[in-house]
């Protein structure tokens, strides 16, 4: 991949850098967490968001939700030597660009010393799922030539990889399509996603759902977030970023705008990234009480059906748009490492198992 592309990656806020260890080593086996820290949460479900998913695949069943992390192979790698028993999600996040199947087969190492590869969590994880981050922006002519089928042959070869994974895969086309660092336009885009989509679907990689993924920020250009949309035929689940939102009793417009928007169109919602961007501090449990108490409530609150926590050190990164960003890994923190575990636990949550697959939908 080259200079500019990995760059780009950066601003969409993905390849992060994570060698060096932090220094805590190995966590003794955790106690629960004291249940006045759990009982914050509220589990209460809003009836308007149970409701039947159409034209779908890959859903969990009523009442779970799919557990996901990620963002690096330095990241689980981190997070995996962190605790003296890891608990193992249902799933791992990983990212590559239309341009090549660079981090897919072969590990990408990228500027900032981060890494990518997708075989290597097929190999190491069984009984997960990848949810897949496929890069694509209007910038560097990248977009109109996925339009015009220049990476065609890119798309061919990953349909062809997936299909030898066996497991279900949440791949999300141009993610954060309509954030102003991805500068898609909507008609650009829904012509690429398409193709993308056809191509994969002419190749039988039947084991790929598709999720279309919002930055639910004000729109690049203003755009409606539905001038997007490529259609109920093309989306499986609709996907959304959960950053800063959830340091706010109410949701943001925007956000509140993409749960209607997939009400609407009866799809499963993603959470297909978070993070307390305000870091998670060693001594004090603000973070649990002002993020992930919110997080979790508008889990429940709103029937989602997938969770992807991006588990990181934001300090270490220089990106346009995120400088006051910080450390918000859990191992930072005994007391929310505890809650998220418990939390995370509970059965409703689907994690690594035998049964995972069958519980999706999935045939083996």
């Amino acid at each position: 991949m080259n200079t500019r592309i990995a760059k780009s990656l950066l601003v969409s806020l993905v390849l992060l850098t994570l060698v060096a260890c932090t220094g805590a080593g190995k966590q003794h086996k955790t106690d629960l967490a004291d249940g006045q820290v759990m009982a914050k949460i509220n589990t209460s479900i809003d009836p308007a968001y149970v409701y039947r998913y159409e034209k779908t695949k890959f859903v969990p069943p009523e009442g779970k939700t799919l557990l996901i992390m990620g963002q690096n192979r330095e990241e689980i790698a981190e997070y995996m030597d962190s605790y003296a028993e890891p608990r193992i999600p249902g799933g791992w996040m990983a990212y590559w660009g239309i341009p090549s199947m660079n981090g897919v087969r072969l590990t990408h190492l990228n500027e900032t010393g981060s890494s990518q590869n997708h075989q290597e969590l097929v190999e190491r994880f069984p009984n997960t799922v990848l949810q897949s981050a496929l890069w694509m922006v209007g910038k560097w002519g990248v977009l109109n030539k996925t339009v015009t089928g220049e990476y065609d042959t890119v798309v061919k070869r990953f349909s062809d990889w997936a299909k030898t994974t066996k497991r279900p895969i949440y791949l999300r086309i141009g993610y954060e399509f309509d954030g102003w660092h991805n500068e898609l336009e909507p008609r650009a885009y829904v012509r690429a996603y398409r193709r993308i989509v056809d191509l994969i679907r002419a190749q039988g990689a039947d084991n790929i759902a598709f999720v279309w993924h919002s930055y639910a920020a004000p729109t690049y250009q203003d755009y409606p977030l539905s001038e997007w949309y490529p259609g109920d035929e093309y989306v499986d689940w609709v996907g959304i970023s959960l950053f800063g939102h959830m340091y706010a009793s109410e949701l943001s417009a925007e956000a509140e705008a993409v749960f209607e928007f997939a009400r609407e169109h009866k799809k499963p919602v993603m959470v297909a990234e978070s993070s307390p961007i305000h870091g998670i501090d060693e001594e004090s449990i603000d973070a649990w009480n002002n993020w992930f108490v919110n997080f979790f409530s508008l889990t429940y609150n709103r029937n989602v059906k997938a969770v992807s926590f991006i588990n990181t050190n934001w300090d270490r990164m220089t990106i346009e748009g995120i400088s006051e960003w910080k450390d918000a890994r859990l191992q930072n923190n005994a007391r929310i490492y505890q809650a998220w575990f418990e939390e995370t636990a509970r059965e409703r949550y689907l994690k690594q198992s035998p049964q995972l697959f069958e519980l999706l939908g999935f045939p083996r």
